[in-house]
């Protein structure tokens, strides 16, 4: 007995979404995590000073540890994504050059 088969013009869906997902420039994600033993802002703001160039804050998310009594350190993690920076042209045109 002969197995079912999609016709063609389906099948090429799933191929085209695959390959328009491998050509295009992903975001990258990633995290950076700092802490401080002053506050939550000095936290955040040594997190930020290891972020990388191009990349654009989406959560923060922070914690206050009690080390000791009356001690206290702030743990804060930001979450980020990059996008690769695409290329400028050098004679201010994208055509070729005559």
């Amino acid at each position: 007995m002969p197995l079912p088969t999609q016709p063609h013009g389906l099948a090429a869906i799933p191929l085209a979404a695959a390959l328009s997902l491998a050509l295009s420039p992903a975001a990258l994600a990633g995290s950076i995590t700092a802490e401080s033993i002053w506050d939550k802002s000095n936290a955040i703001q040594r997190a930020q000073q290891q972020l990388p160039a191009n990349a654009t804050v989406t959560n923060t998310r922070c914690t206050v540890v009690n080390v000791r009594t009356g001690n206290y350190r702030y743990i804060c993690t930001l979450e980020y994504t990059t996008t690769p920076s695409s290329p400028t042209p050098t004679n201010g045109s994208s055509a070729p050059a005559p």
